[in-house]
């Protein structure tokens, strides 16, 4: 497992979601309705979405931009409620879909990409990270991520940011190994085995997956890593302001179905 500081963030640290067949199987676990691995159930994303219509955006029409936007579904939501939309995402089955489902192609666009490069564009009333997207950056690519995200707001643009809890974070990365025997799953379509370890790395506040996944048919394993960034309440409220963003609060109203994300707000001006 990666024990050197400088290797954190470095090499494949990340699962290559981007990857078609990564993607094409992630999309399955978006879609489904069982459980919250991948994206929120549906009913829970009609709540969220109602929410940011009536209580950010007071139910006036406004241009929201969405940055991890996965399938589409908060802003085929808000684009049937009036609102101007742009979705980003590097996931390609994630943003076929997004397309595919597009209520309304006049109101609604979706990019593929990455958004520590695609260029956000703008003005927007409102810039969207949810559903802890912005914890799988380092801390140099969340804020560069953010000060685009800034330069795209209008003036008195808001940003909403929902992030893994740190103690969410902590307690991912203290868990013990564990091991699954799948006969497909998101690492394969064919049966394998799937060994996960975990690490904590206290100083850094980062938790590290390491998933060994070994292929029945010929015995060949391959390895992946997912390195998670936790945020403290006073290291977020550092990384929003170091974007010069203001007013940052965490919000406690938003109806979330889980105690391991929370969800900060902080606007332009």
């Amino acid at each position: 497992m990666t024990t050197q500081n400088d290797n954190i963030w470095h090499g494949a640290y990340k699962i290559p979601w981007h990857d078609p067949d990564f993607s094409r199987r992630m999309l399955v676990e978006h879609l489904t309705q069982d459980s919250d691995l991948a994206s929120r159930r549906t009913e829970w994303i009609d709540r969220q979405a109602a929410w940011i219509h009536d209580h950010l955006l007071h139910g006036k029409p406004s241009r929201i931009l969405d940055l991890g936007c996965g399938p589409g579904f908060y802003l085929h939501r808000l684009a049937m409620l009036g609102h101007r939309c742009r979705g980003i995402d590097f996931g390609p089955a994630s943003i076929e879909y997004a397309q595919q489902h597009n209520p309304d192609e006049s109101r609604c666009e979706f990019i593929l990409g990455d958004i520590r490069q695609v260029p956000f564009r703008g003005p927007y009333d409102l810039a969207m990270i949810l559903y802890g997207e912005l914890n799988v950056f380092s801390p140099a690519e969340a804020l560069a991520i953010l000060r685009g995200v800034q330069v795209g707001l209008t003036s008195q643009g808001c940003l909403i940011v929902e992030v893994q809890t740190p103690e969410a974070v902590e307690h991912m990365g203290r868990g013990g190994p564990s091991e699954q025997q799948c006969e497909s799953g998101l690492f394969s379509d064919r049966p394998h085995r799937c060994y996960t370890e975990n690490q904590w790395l206290p100083e850094q506040k980062i938790a590290i997956q390491t998933f060994s996944v070994t292929e029945a048919t010929d015995g060949q394993t391959r390895k992946y890593r997912s390195t998670t960034k936790a945020w403290p309440d006073g290291e977020m409220i550092e990384l929003l302001t170091g974007a010069c963003l203001r007013e940052v609060v965490r919000c406690d109203e938003w109806p979330g179905n889980t105690d391991a994300l929370a969800l900060w707000i902080a606007r332009k001006s």
